[in-house]
């Protein structure tokens, strides 16, 4: 699979480095180093899903806009921190800003919203479905065309979505907000292919471009919670309040930089491949703090998802 868009979505990952897509590390002593630093990133996204759940007390797109100004002043801060202007940040071509915001928008608010109505273990599993989606998006969009073993990852991973769904579909009765919930998940992975897929051929921008975007997103999350009735002066629980603040600082934020840095100049075949532990490390948090049931139908839902992914993964490198 070719490289994914340079900025990353909260919650996910791109598939590979920037280093002229082959993945070798980039010439410089401190290669491995970097390698390190970028696969931090995939210890730090692989909070999010649990910040995300905790802080399902407040309305979802007044979560998002906290989370997403948390974001931007952390992207802001590291410019500072580091000696560059802001200039350079906000300097985004419009196309590609605003297929950025669309994506972030998109992605999150669907994500959180679905923790709403479904269990936390299945939204995480369902909404990292994005890499077969994106193979799909590929081929239409005449980027890369799939091979055999990425059509067979595909189905294995939407195997993996029937058999989610399946309880709430045979059941008599039963359908309600878990299929709500995972039908939300499932448009929150699309609309990540999606974005994905484009921004592999919009390439324009600066590195923390994400940065600009978590910005106006902040902006139009706020203006929509407010528009459609949300109250201005919402009460923020403690643990909500710290759980939007920790997830745009961290997995919108830092983890965004530290990924970018790993692969410019770092071991993009590692890091693309360390990229497929965020679903199977955020489901385990998520277990591990009580957050989700582990129970034998996720475990061979999830079972098939990743499995998906990591022959879609897999196919990916052996054509390349």
């Amino acid at each position: 699979m070719p490289n994914a868009a340079q900025a990353a979505i909260p919650l996910s990952f791109p598939l590979a480095g920037h280093n002229g897509g082959t993945g070798a590390p980039s010439a410089g002593p401190s290669a491995r180093s970097t390698t390190v630093i970028g696969g931090g990133a995939v210890l730090a996204r692989s909070t999010a899903a649990s910040f995300a759940v905790l802080g399902t007390s407040l309305p979802p797109l007044l979560f998002i806009a906290g989370a997403f100004a948390a974001g931007f002043l952390a992207f802001c801060a590291a410019r500072l921190a580091r000696g560059q202007s802001l200039r350079e940040m906000l300097a985004v071509p419009l196309p590609v800003l605003c297929l950025m915001v669309l994506g972030f928008l998109g992605h999150n608010g669907l994500y959180v919203t679905a923790l709403r109505y479904a269990p936390a273990a299945e939204v995480n599993l369902i909404s990292y479905l994005w890499p077969l989606l994106m193979v799909a998006f590929l081929g239409l969009t005449g980027v890369a065309r799939p091979t055999r073993w990425q059509l067979l990852g595909s189905l294995l991973g939407f195997a993996g979505l029937a058999w989610f769904v399946s309880p709430q579909l045979l059941s008599p009765g039963a359908a309600g907000d878990g299929l709500v919930g995972y039908l939300l998940a499932l448009c929150a992975a699309t609309c990540f292919a999606v974005y994905s897929a484009l921004r592999a051929k919009l390439r324009d921008g600066p590195p923390d471009a994400a940065g600009t975007a978590c910005g106006v997103a902040t902006v139009i999350a706020l203006a929509l919670h407010l528009a459609f009735g949300g109250d201005a002066t919402v009460e923020f629980e403690p643990a909500a309040l710290l759980a939007m603040l920790l997830i745009g600082v961290g997995p919108m934020g830092l983890a965004n930089l530290m990924w970018d840095h790993g692969v410019r100049f770092g071991d993009g075949r590692v890091l693309s491949s360390l990229a497929y532990l965020t679903p199977v490390l955020s489901t385990l948090l998520l277990a591990a703090l009580g957050l989700a049931v582990l129970t034998p139908h996720v475990l061979i839902g999830g079972g098939l998802i990743l499995g998906g992914i990591a022959l879609s993964a897999l196919a990916a490198r052996s054509s390349t």
